[in-house]
C-alpha cells in the first residue's frame, strides 16, 4: 500500500506538493505517525507566509518553549487565559528547526495582531518569537518588505548584530527585498551578519522620494557575496545611479544565470557590451531603458545557453535602429529560446515570426493590427507553445477576440491580454471561440458591469467545454480591475 512506502520516498514525493496547498498538507497529517513526520517538516518551512493572517502560529511557538520563557510576564498571562496549551511532555517536534524561509513583515504582523488581541508587551514578545527562531533555525531565505509598511525594521535591527543571527543566517542563499529608497541602509546591516555566500537577491526599490540615493548600499551588497547566480533588480524611485551597479555586478559574470534589470533611465549601451562575458547566463531580461550609442553592440552579444529573454519597454532616439538591434539579438539566440517577451514598440514582428520555433512563452506588445499575422505565424511555428502574454494596445472587437482565440494553438494553457479590458460580451466570445484543449488559467482587465456575475458566467462557459473552474480572483491594480481565472 502506499502509505507503507519507505521513509525516502515519501520524503521525496511531499517535496512536490505545492506548499500554499494546505489542505493536502494538513489531511497528510492524519495518515500515519512517518506520514506526520515527514510533512511537518514541509508545513513549518515557511510558517510566516503572507496567506497566513492568523497569529495562532506564534501560540503554538509560544506553547512548546513555555518552560523557556515562563516568568516572562506576557507568557504568564496567556497561560493564565489558556491562550495557550503546555504540553505534559516534551514536544516530538522541533518545530522552529524546520523553519527554512523567513519574512520579517509577515511575523511582525502576526506578533502586533497578538499583541493587539491579549494586550501584551509588543518588545518582549518580538524578543521571544525572534530568539526561539534564532537559537534553533537555519535560515536559507529571508524576506524583507517595507515597500507598503510603516517603520517595520526598527524592531528588528537590534537583533541583526548579535551572534545567535549570524549563526541562524550562516548558510542564507536567498534574499529577497522591496525596501522604499529611505531604508536601504539595511543593506549595511545586512551585510554584517549574512556568509557572503548568497546566491539569490531580489531587490525591488519603490517609488517614494524625490531624493538622489547613494547607490553604495547595493554595490556594497554585491560586493560582499561570491559568485552569485541571480540577481533581480527592479529600482522605481528613478534615483540610484544603475551604471556603477552593472560594472560591480559584471565581478559574478561567470555564475550569474538569471539577470533582470529595470529602471526608468538612460543606458549606454557600450556599458552593456560586457554581457558578452557572462557565459552561464540562461535568463536575461531589460525593462524600461532608454538606450543611448552604438546600438549595434547588442548585435555581437551571444550567450551560448540563453533560454529566456525579455526586452521591455526599451526606447531609443531612433526606433528603427534599436528595432534592428534587438531584432538581431533575437536571432543570435533564436534556437535555444524558450521564452521570448518583446514589449517595445516598432520591434520588427516579422522577421521575429520566421526565426524561433522552440518557444514555449511568447510576450509582446500589440500595436498595429498588421502585426497579427506576424504573431499567428509565432504560434504556428512554435508547437511547444503554452504560455501567451499579448499587451493590446489596440481597439478589440469582437471580431478581432474571435479571430485571436481561435487562432490560439490546442497547447495553450495560460493566457495573459494586458492593456485592453474586456466586458462581459468579449470575454463569452473569447471564451467560448478560444481553440485551447484545456486551459489552467486566464488573466485580464475588466470593465465593471451592474448585474453581471462573472464567476457564474465562466462557470457556465467552462462547463460547456469540459474545463472545472477552480478559482476567480478579483483584484485591483493601479486603478485596473483586474480579474485571474484559474482551472483545474
Amino acid at each position: 500500500m502506499v502509505k507503507n512506502l519507505p521513509n525516502e520516498c515519501l520524503s521525496e514525493i511531499f517535496k512536490h506538493i505545492d506548499e500554499n496547498d494546505t489542505k493536502t498538507l494538513f489531511s497528510i497529517l492524519q495518515v500515519n505517525r512517518l506520514w506526520c513526520q515527514n510533512i511537518v517538516s514541509i508545513l513549518w518551512e515557511n510558517p510566516f507566509k503572507p496567506q497566513i493572517k492568523s497569529f495562532k502560529i506564534l501560540l503554538t511557538l509560544l506553547s512548546y518553549y513555555y518552560n523557556d520563557n515562563k516568568e516572562e510576564p506576557s507568557i504568564k498571562y496567556l497561560k493564565e487565559s489558556n491562550s495557550i496549551y503546555i504540553p505534559k511532555t516534551s514536544s516530538t517536534f522541533n518545530y522552529p528547526s524546520f523553519i527554512k524561509q523567513l519574512e520579517l513583515t509577515n511575523i511582525l504582523h502576526m506578533i502586533l495582531s497578538l499583541v493587539k488581541k491579549f494586550n501584551l508587551n509588543h518588545s518582549s514578545i518580538i524578543q521571544i518569537i525572534w530568539n526561539m527562531i534564532t537559537n534553533n533555525s537555519k535560515i536559507e531565505t529571508l524576506i524583507i518588505n517595507t515597500s507598503n509598511s510603516y517603520r517595520i525594521l526598527k524592531p528588528f535591527k537590534p537583533f541583526f548584530k548579535t551572534s545567535a543571527t549570524k549563526n541562524c543566517f550562516s548558510i542564507l542563499k536567498r534574499l529577497t527585498l522591496r525596501l522604499k529608497s529611505k531604508d536601504l541602509s539595511i543593506l549595511d546591516d545586512l551585510i554584517e551578519c549574512i556568509n557572503g555566500k548568497v546566491k539569490e537577491i531580489e531587490l525591488e526599490i519603490s517609488n517614494n522620494s524625490n531624493l538622489t540615493i547613494s547607490n553604495s548600499y547595493v554595490i556594497n551588497l554585491i560586493k560582499s557575496q561570491k559568485n552569485l547566480k541571480k540577481f533581480i533588480y527592479k529600482n522605481l524611485s528613478g534615483n540610484i545611479h544603475i551604471q556603477p551597479i552593472i560594472i560591480e555586478l559584471e565581478n559574478h559574470s561567470h555564475s550569474m544565470k538569471i539577470l533582470h534589470l529595470e529602471q526608468r533611465c538612460d543606458l549606454d549601451v557600450d556599458l552593456l557590451s560586457n554581457l558578452k562575458n557572462y557565459y552561464n547566463l540562461q535568463e536575461l531580461s531589460l525593462r524600461n531603458f532608454h538606450f543611448e550609442g552604438n546600438h549595434e553592440l547588442l548585435s555581437n552579444i551571444i550567450f551560448s545557453q540563453l533560454k529566456s529573454l525579455s526586452l521591455n519597454w526599451i526606447t531609443s532616439r531612433n526606433p528603427a535602429y534599436i528595432s534592428e538591434s534587438i531584432f538581431n539579438l533575437i536571432q543570435n539566440h533564436a534556437v535555444n529560446l524558450k521564452y521570448l517577451s518583446i514589449k517595445t514598440a516598432d520591434i520588427i514582428m516579422k522577421d521575429t515570426s520566421l526565426c524561433c520555433s522552440n518557444l514555449k512563452s511568447f510576450s509582446c506588445l500589440i500595436c498595429d493590427p498588421s502585426d497579427m499575422t506576424f504573431i499567428y505565424s509565432i504560434f504556428k511555428n512554435n508547437p511547444h507553445l503554452t504560455s501567451i502574454d499579448l499587451c493590446i494596445t489596440i481597439p478589440i472587437r469582437n471580431s478581432f477576440l474571435s479571430k485571436l482565440a481561435k487562432e490560439i494553438p490546442k497547447s495553450i494553457n495560460k493566457i495573459v491580454i494586458g492593456y485592453s479590458i474586456l466586458g462581459k460580451e468579449n470575454l463569452g466570445i473569447f471564451l467560448r471561440d478560444l481553440n485551447c484543449n484545456r486551459l489552467k488559467s486566464f488573466k485580464f482587465n475588466w470593465q465593471p458591469q451592474k448585474n453581471v456575475n462573472i464567476p457564474e458566467m465562466v462557470k457556465n462557459i467552462s462547463e460547456t467545454r469540459g474545463w472545472t473552474l477552480k478559482e476567480c480572483e478579483f483584484a485591483l491594480a493601479q486603478y485596473q480591475h483586474i480579474y485571474i481565472l484559474k482551472w483545474e
